[in-house]
């Protein structure tokens, strides 16, 4: 049963907010872009494992969750996918990588090779065993003991060299709901409703990770943000608050809730929080009562009031 399903990460929201209103020629422009399609492929690679991982429907109770962190003894730790099963969990780390992936053991590596380029990248099976380590205590610390699998899931078909076996199976996405099948059933420890317990508590205990704002977290000046609200229709920045609706000047659309993406993008990079005087600045509206109706009506909560009246999600 699909206990938890995955939502697009807020990081990825952030950097494609933040890619939209940092100027090109921004020093950190080029590594924001590469780290936003890194992200893009990571969540692409994982949307591909939920749906073959979808065809998994055993006779038996079980529980999958997507995109889980928890919180152990101060360490966060977060699982691309759980599979909660009679006699052990499965935890599934998820990698979309292209070219030719050679993997070594005795040290681990796993060796990337695009275009006759060769680059040693971070080992998966290390970042799988920090978190099975964590997923053990943290099970083990509301009194369940049970076995905890890893595995590796290729989203998409690459040339792959195991040179030497390691002790965490890797496979590809599309391979995985045989081998789910093709796995014995030892001793069943978990029942239904014990599943549906610890499935609950991880959903309960789940902690979405907010990197917000993403001017402090990656040190960037707040100046260099460019402000104005987007026409969604042709992207350009810049749209006119007139006879209460926003007005493109140059693809001449208008609608009256152009500002809500505008304050994604400021709760996403600039604050935690925004004033009356920061969302007309921000916005490019002149109004005082203008701007207070439209963060009223924009579902916002008012804290305080006169020149300490701030408004927070």
């Amino acid at each position: 049963m699909l206990i938890k399903k995955r939502s697009e990460p807020l990081s990825l929201l952030g950097l494609q907010s933040l890619i939209n209103r940092l100027p090109n020629n921004h020093p950190k422009y080029t590594i924001i872009e590469e780290d936003l399609r890194k992200r893009k492929a990571g969540f692409g690679g994982e949307l591909n494992f939920d749906k073959h991982i979808n065809e998994f429907r055993p006779t038996y109770p079980f529980g999958l969750l997507h995109d889980i962190c928890l919180l152990y003894n101060g360490i966060f730790f977060q699982m691309d996918s759980v599979l909660i099963l009679p006699d052990k969990i499965i935890v599934f780390e998820i990698k979309n990588l292209g070219g030719k992936i050679t993997v070594k053991a005795n040290p681990t590596q796993f060796i990337q090779e695009i275009k006759g380029e060769r680059k040693i990248i971070q080992s998966p099976i290390t970042e799988l065993d920090r978190k099975m380590i964590f997923m053990d205590r943290w099970l083990k610390e509301r009194g369940i003991d049970i076995k905890i699998k890893g595995m590796i899931g290729l989203a998409y078909t690459n040339e792959l060299f195991i040179e030497e076996e390691t002790n965490t199976e890797i496979l590809f996405t599309h391979e995985i709901p045989i081998r789910m099948y093709n796995m014995v059933i030892a001793q069943e420890k978990l029942s239904l409703n014990k599943i549906s317990e610890i499935a609950r508590d991880m959903v309960d205990s789940h902690k979405d990770y907010n990197p917000f704002p993403l001017t402090k977290t990656l040190n960037i000046a707040k100046e260099d943000i460019i402000p104005g609200v987007i026409c969604p229709k042709c992207s350009r920045k810049g749209m006119k608050w007139h006879l209460k609706k926003w007005h493109c000047s140059t693809c001449f659309h208008s609608a009256v809730d152009c500002h809500l993406p505008l304050l994604d993008d400021w709760f996403y990079l600039m604050d935690r929080s925004i004033t009356n005087r920061h969302f007309r600045s921000f916005a490019g509206i002149q109004n005082h009562h203008a701007a207070k109706r439209i963060l009223k009506k924009a579902g916002l909560v008012l804290k305080g009031t006169r020149r300490t009246a701030v408004y927070i999600r």
